[in-house]
């Protein structure tokens, strides 16, 4: 956008008439107008809109649309779609092969890469940020791409699911990477986190019981391993509180004979300790035993040997003092799963 500068301006600056010094008002050219209306119309496009006659608010709401988006909107002008794109709203993944947009499938190829949705009439990409390009949708749910149906998104997790976006409301998807928080982690996988809540796209690691149809995905990716639930329409999640996590042995023979998402007790190495007061020095296992007492020159009580308690003072020599389990030093996170 540039300045006035038909005749009559001062500096680039509207001057109004002055009939006394015999100076006209400035003259506004068509071109200067046209300048401002597409700066203007520009806003309004930008954020997806028609502009429309009858509506006075459209900057007011498409400036407050860009400050939502926290400025991560993107859009992709002038975009070269595939034929088979017809559709504004349409999921679209890049075609290097061909520079161009083709329609996204989650079909495990490819072309499950999503890009962005097709706005075919202005041809832009809405890479991500807020897409106003779809009717009917609803709010907070999650989408995907459709398994079966090229650029379709569905609110059913195909078998090769490929999340896209939370709708904000029943015409904007929230398709941003910050928004997906998690998206493109594989499903099933544990993340430690240090806050008391899950982030979105978790769930607690905390054994609790969820159905097998709302959380199709997740049941599918670690089935029945921690917990079998009623035994037709619910799961277990891992249960990680308080645990420390051990890499299974997948055959290697270090913990052998364990199974994946199995859980083991503590366990102390067998040992013994070094024991010896004034009688020489001898190994010994904890708890002195009669066989023990007399390898160091002791005796048992009322055995005549003039020391009262022998057993009793070994035993208290030797047990060291602890708590109620051994550990090493440690922080305490969240544990969550991808669902």
């Amino acid at each position: 956008m540039k300045r006035i500068d038909g005749a009559g301006h001062v500096n680039g600056m509207f001057v109004a008439e002055d009939a006394g010094a015999s100076r006209p008002p400035t003259e506004i050219t068509a071109e200067w107008l046209n300048g401002v209306q597409e700066e203007l119309l520009g806003v309004i496009e930008g954020v997806g809109d028609a502009p429309s006659g009858g509506d006075n608010g459209q900057l007011r709401r498409a400036i407050a649309k860009m400050i939502q988006s926290g400025q991560r909107s993107v859009i992709i002008n002038n975009a070269t779609f595939a034929a088979a794109v017809t559709g504004t709203g349409k999921a679209v993944y890049w075609d290097a092969g061909n520079s161009r947009f083709d329609l996204a499938l989650a079909d495990g190829t490819a072309k499950q890469s999503c890009v962005g949705f097709a706005d075919v009439a202005k041809g832009n990409v809405y890479a991500f940020g807020d897409a106003v390009l779809f009717t009917g949708l609803t709010p907070g749910a999650r989408y995907y791409l459709d398994g079966a149906t090229a650029g379709a998104i569905t609110t059913t997790a195909p078998s090769n699911a490929v999340f896209v976006g939370i709708a904000r409301n029943a015409t904007e998807l929230f398709v941003d990477v910050d928004a997906a928080s998690g998206a493109g982690v594989p499903v099933g996988t544990v993340i430690y986190v240090a806050r008391n809540a899950a982030p979105t796209g978790y769930l607690k690691a905390n054994g609790a019981l969820l159905s097998r149809t709302t959380y199709s995905e997740l049941f599918g990716a670690i089935g029945t391993t921690y917990g079998a639930g009623d035994g037709s329409t619910t799961f277990n999640l891992p249960d990680l509180r308080g645990e420390f996590i051990r890499g299974w042995d997948d055959s290697r023979g270090v913990d052998s004979a364990r199974v994946l998402g199995s859980a083991q007790s503590s366990q102390v190495m067998s040992h013994t300790h070094g024991y010896g007061r004034g009688w020489g020095n001898s190994a010994m296992a904890h708890g002195a035993s009669a066989s023990d007492l007399t390898t160091l020159g002791l005796a048992e009580a009322g055995a005549g040997s003039g020391v009262a308690n022998d057993r009793t003072e070994a035993n208290s020599f030797i047990r060291p003092s602890g708590g109620a389990e051994g550990r090493p030093r440690n922080v305490a996170l969240l544990a969550c799963i991808k669902y």
